[in-house]
Protein backbone atom coordinates (compact mmCIF):
# COMPACT_ATOMS: atom_id res chain seq x y z
CA UNK A 1 0.00 0.00 0.00
CA UNK A 2 1.65 3.35 -1.08
CA UNK A 3 1.40 6.37 1.20
CA UNK A 4 -1.57 8.11 -1.05
CA UNK A 5 -3.29 5.19 -0.25
CA UNK A 6 -4.09 5.70 3.82
CA UNK A 7 -6.69 7.70 4.82
CA UNK A 8 -7.78 8.08 9.02
CA UNK A 9 -10.83 9.77 10.19
CA UNK A 10 -9.67 11.95 13.16
CA UNK A 11 -12.04 13.67 14.46
CA UNK A 12 -11.89 17.75 14.79
CA UNK A 13 -10.46 18.84 18.35
CA UNK A 14 -7.85 16.20 17.42
CA UNK A 15 -7.05 17.62 13.95
CA UNK A 16 -6.56 21.32 15.84
CA UNK A 17 -4.33 19.41 18.20
CA UNK A 18 -2.34 17.55 15.76
CA UNK A 19 -2.51 21.30 13.13
CA UNK A 20 -1.07 23.27 16.42
CA UNK A 21 1.35 20.99 16.95
CA UNK A 22 2.97 20.65 13.52
CA UNK A 23 2.80 24.94 13.32
CA UNK A 24 4.85 24.94 16.43
CA UNK A 25 7.17 22.54 15.45
CA UNK A 26 7.57 23.15 11.94
CA UNK A 27 6.82 19.62 10.48
CA UNK A 28 3.10 18.27 8.65
CA UNK A 29 0.52 17.06 10.48
CA UNK A 30 1.00 13.48 8.39
CA UNK A 31 5.00 13.71 10.37
CA UNK A 32 3.20 14.19 13.87
CA UNK A 33 0.01 12.18 13.63
CA UNK A 34 3.16 9.31 12.68
CA UNK A 35 5.24 9.79 15.51
CA UNK A 36 1.80 10.09 17.79
CA UNK A 37 1.15 6.86 16.48
CA UNK A 38 4.61 5.53 16.60
CA UNK A 39 4.65 6.76 20.42
CA UNK A 40 1.33 5.17 21.58
CA UNK A 41 1.83 1.64 19.90
CA UNK A 42 5.49 1.59 22.06
CA UNK A 43 4.07 2.90 24.98
CA UNK A 44 1.15 0.03 24.73
CA UNK A 45 3.76 -2.42 23.82
CA UNK A 46 5.86 -1.35 27.17
CA UNK A 47 2.55 -1.82 28.93
CA UNK A 48 1.82 -4.98 27.57
CA UNK A 49 4.99 -6.12 28.58
CA UNK A 50 4.61 -4.84 31.97
CA UNK A 51 1.50 -6.19 32.78
CA UNK A 52 2.89 -9.64 31.36
CA UNK A 53 5.39 -9.57 34.03
CA UNK A 54 3.13 -8.49 36.89
CA UNK A 55 1.08 -11.56 35.96
CA UNK A 56 3.75 -13.70 35.96
CA UNK A 57 4.92 -12.42 39.45
CA UNK A 58 1.34 -13.28 41.18
CA UNK A 59 1.44 -16.48 39.49
CA UNK A 60 4.99 -17.38 40.93
CA UNK A 61 3.69 -16.26 44.43
CA UNK A 62 6.94 -13.98 44.82
CA UNK A 63 7.02 -10.60 46.29
CA UNK A 64 8.82 -7.39 44.53
CA UNK A 65 10.93 -7.88 47.39
CA UNK A 66 11.28 -11.51 46.80
CA UNK A 67 12.84 -10.31 43.22
CA UNK A 68 15.24 -8.03 44.36
CA UNK A 69 16.56 -10.38 46.87
CA UNK A 70 16.88 -13.04 43.70
CA UNK A 71 18.42 -10.45 41.42
CA UNK A 72 21.07 -9.67 44.69
CA UNK A 73 22.00 -12.84 45.26
CA UNK A 74 22.73 -13.75 41.71
CA UNK A 75 24.94 -10.76 41.01
CA UNK A 76 26.70 -11.72 44.48
CA UNK A 77 27.11 -14.91 43.04
CA UNK A 78 28.62 -14.24 39.35
CA UNK A 79 30.46 -11.99 40.47
CA UNK A 80 32.66 -14.71 42.39
CA UNK A 81 33.28 -16.43 38.99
Amino acid sequence: MSATDNNLHVPDDVLALLAAKADAEHKTIDQIAEETLRAGLKGKSWTELLAKGSEYGRKSGMSEDDVVNVVHESRNENRGR
